[in-house]
């Protein structure tokens, strides 16, 4: 991540080396002066605003994740969820860019860092309990919101004629895209790919995926629209409240919440358990799975 600056870019490795020694504060003293050099340079802001927020001081922080979104609005790194967790904003989703970004680095490891590291489970217990729901069904369109590298829409492309799938990463898109699970795939936004759908599914899977949205309203809506059979997905759950966004930038979403989202756009909630569906840092997260029913219109 280059700033233009040859100074400025030596100064970042020393900043660098400085925080990997633990010595943040005096990291965040090098990496400001090498902005000195580079006032424009994106990266450079966000990586001070880290190193202040790591050595406590969250007003220095806050000013520097501001720089930074006044030179990139669109908000690549994520900036607006930090501070929204340093309690100087509130966020209702994350934006697309940092979502694509993010998975588009994390494309190539995906399903074995998933899988391996993170003890990921959410495709195998989102199809027992649609076979639980509907047993014995096959589904003639299916829509997999999300649909990353492929884990979900493997786990049920038997129980479906036919499978499509969105997700926000086009990295993420081509790999799924090898495994020639899918017949139809785009890589967008899956609230307007939902809305876009030239006719209805019955079955709409999201599996993990709503974890990047706190406020679902818009997408149940959507999928009440399009919706001729079932919705599954998993959530990471919020003991109360409504939805919040938890240190590590993924929303958590109360069992009331998506009872009341359900009951708002007309769907039958056929399942709603707590569950596991991965770790984090070797610990179990609390999650909810949930099938829901809509009738044909």
């Amino acid at each position: 991540m280059s700033s233009g600056s040859l100074t400025a870019d030596r100064r970042f490795a020393y900043a660098q080396s400085l925080k990997d020694d633990g010595d943040f504060a005096a990291a965040a003293e090098v990496m400001a002066q090498a902005l000195e050099e580079a006032p424009r340079w994106a990266e450079g802001r966000f990586a001070l605003a880290e190193l202040l927020a790591t050595a406590g001081d969250h007003s220095g922080a806050i000013a520097a994740y501001r720089a930074y979104l006044e030179i990139e609005p669109v908000d690549s790194m994520g900036a607006g969820a930090r501070l929204a967790l340093l309690g100087d904003a509130t966020a209702t989703s994350l934006p697309d860019a940092y979502v694509q970004r993010l998975f588009d680095q994390y494309a190539p490891r995906f399903d074995s860092a998933l899988v391996e590291k993170l003890h990921y489970k959410a495709p195998e217990l989102l199809r027992a309990a649609i076979v639980a729901a509907a047993p014995g069904r096959r589904f003639a369109r299916t829509f997999d919101l999300g649909c990353g590298t492929g884990l979900a829409g493997a786990a049920v492309r038997d129980l479906t004629a036919w499978l499509g799938g969105v997700d926000l990463s086009p990295a993420m898109v081509r790999v799924a895209d090898e495994k020639r699970i899918y017949d139809v795939l785009e890589s967008g936004d899956m609230l307007k790919a939902v809305t876009a759908l030239p006719q209805p599914c019955d079955l709409m899977l999201a599996a993990d995926v709503l974890v990047y949205c706190g406020d679902l309203a818009p997408l149940f809506q959507a999928v009440a629209r399009t919706c001729a059979g079932l919705f599954a997905f998993t959530v990471q759950r919020a003991d109360s409240g409504t939805f919040n966004l938890g240190p590590e930038q993924r929303f958590n979403h109360s069992r009331a919440y998506i009872l009341g989202l359900a009951v708002a756009t007309g769907f039958t909630v056929l399942t709603l358990e707590e569950t596991v569906t991965r770790q984090e840092k070797g610990a179990d997260v609390p999650g909810l799975l949930a099938v829901l029913s809509r009738a044909p219109a």
